[in-house]
């Protein structure tokens, strides 16, 4: 295992027999020089995989939205975001379609579902420490508007609380897998 960061790995070309992008591609800014990145660091013939979150988002994502939306957090007048001109859709056939037009062969992709168990206080620490598009956004928040967001994180959680008191989170991504030509 070798660790980089898209879109310039510090890799020859060929360097590698797989590549995995797990739920990365979703955070750059141009995920189509990300694929081609990965593609350019494996061997011909070598596997690329990634995943990614996809859009409509599943139940896990989506809680967090619900979080922030009945604390009446603010979001900010512009989001960090992926140009229109460099973007992809977040389903299947654009999961697909990203990597088949960085030169990918054999590209497949599919949904794989399950559930996410976790402690309450480790999936609140995340975006509480900054981590993720909520945690961007927290930072941003009024203390007063944190505590609400800590509220109804533990009211909207309530109902995936195991009887083991592990959060219980159906959630789902996407898998898109091919051959480096």
């Amino acid at each position: 295992v070798r660790y980089g960061i898209l879109p310039d790995l510090p890799f020859p070309h060929d360097s590698f027999d797989a590549a995995v992008g797990n739920f990365v591609i979703n955070h750059v800014g141009e995920p189509a020089a990300a694929i081609a990145e990965l593609r350019r660091v494996v061997r011909p013939g070598g596997g690329i995989a990634v995943t990614i979150w996809p859009d409509p988002r599943p139940p896990l994502q989506r809680l967090w939205v619900e979080i922030f939306a009945a604390a009446g957090g603010q979001h900010p007048a512009s989001p960090p975001m992926v140009a229109a001109a460099k973007n992809f859709a977040r389903t299947p056939d654009g999961l697909t379609r990203l990597l088949r037009d960085a030169g990918i062969r054999d590209v497949r992709c599919e949904e794989i579902s399950w559930v996410h168990h976790a402690d309450p206080e480790d999936w609140w620490s995340g975006p509480a420490n900054g981590i993720g598009t909520l945690g961007v956004l927290m930072q941003d928040q009024p203390g007063a508007v944190i505590d609400r967001i800590r509220s109804e994180y533990d009211r909207l959680t309530s109902p995936y609380r195991g009887a083991d008191g592990l959060l219980q989170l159906p959630t789902m991504a996407l898998l898109a897998s091919g051959t480096a030509p």
